[in-house]
C-alpha cells in the first residue's frame, strides 16, 4: 500500500471504512487478599485505572448477568 499524499489525506482513524480493530485498553482480573475478584481496567494515557470488586459470594450472578447479555 502506497503512502502518497493522496491516500494520507483520505485517511482518518475515526473513519469506520479504514478501522478494523479499535484499541481496547487491558483489562486484568485477579483475586485479593480479602478473596474478592478484582476487574481492573488500565486507565487511558496514564489515567487512573478503573477497578471494579465483586465479592466472592456474587460472583455467579455477575457471570449469569453476563451471559444474559450475550444470549446465552
Amino acid at each position: 500500500m502506497s503512502t502518497g499524499d493522496t491516500e494520507s489525506e483520505k485517511f482518518s482513524w475515526s473513519d469506520k471504512d479504514y478501522v478494523v480493530i479499535e484499541p481496547v485498553d487491558a483489562v486484568a482480573i485477579y483475586q485479593n487478599p480479602a478473596g474478592n475478584i478484582v476487574i481492573r481496567q488500565m486507565g487511558p494515557m496514564g489515567e487512573d485505572d478503573s477497578i471494579i470488586v465483586v465479592p466472592r459470594s456474587r460472583l455467579k450472578d455477575l457471570i449469569t448477568a453476563l451471559q444474559n447479555e450475550l444470549g446465552e
